[in-house]
């Protein structure tokens, strides 16, 4: 398999994490209503976001470090940098007081950060695809 189709398949698999965080981050209060409070907070606890965006930030590193390599696009790693740093600041700075702000803050950093790591990851195939794919070259010279 060649580099630029991993790096393809990684950013995929990067869109779906991040389209499941924004799903979670809008559907998690109208799941909790339904679910005891032990479930409740097993998917609420700090320890789940976190260990969800260690393994975002593996995915996205998966995805970008081969594709960069090969578009040599800078601007794909601070759209990813940007947007690991809005997951990172909701899941590590906000204090965890329970006020309703704190939240809202949270869910908007975590939305935030989710849509730009999707349209990084959407960049970053389709400059993939420009610049590495047979189809995007053009033909030798006889």
């Amino acid at each position: 398999m060649s580099s630029a189709r991993f790096a393809w398949d990684w950013d995929r698999a990067g869109q779906a994490l991040s389209a499941l965080c924004i799903v979670h981050c809008v559907a998690l209060p109208l799941v909790l209503g339904f679910l005891p409070s032990a479930a409740a907070e097993l998917l609420e606890g700090e320890a789940v976001h976190r260990g969800l965006l260690a393994f975002v930030a593996a995915t996205a590193l998966a995805a970008f470090v081969p594709g960069v390599r090969r578009h040599r696009r800078g601007s794909v790693l601070v759209l990813a940098a940007v947007a690991l740093g809005l997951l990172a600041s909701a899941g590590f700075l906000l204090p965890e007081d329970g006020s309703g702000l704190t939240e809202v803050l949270e869910t908007g950093l975590t939305l935030g950060g989710g849509v730009l790591l999707a349209s990084a990851h959407w960049r970053n195939r389709t400059l993939c695809r420009a610049c590495c794919e047979p189809a995007a070259r053009p033909a030798p010279a006889a």
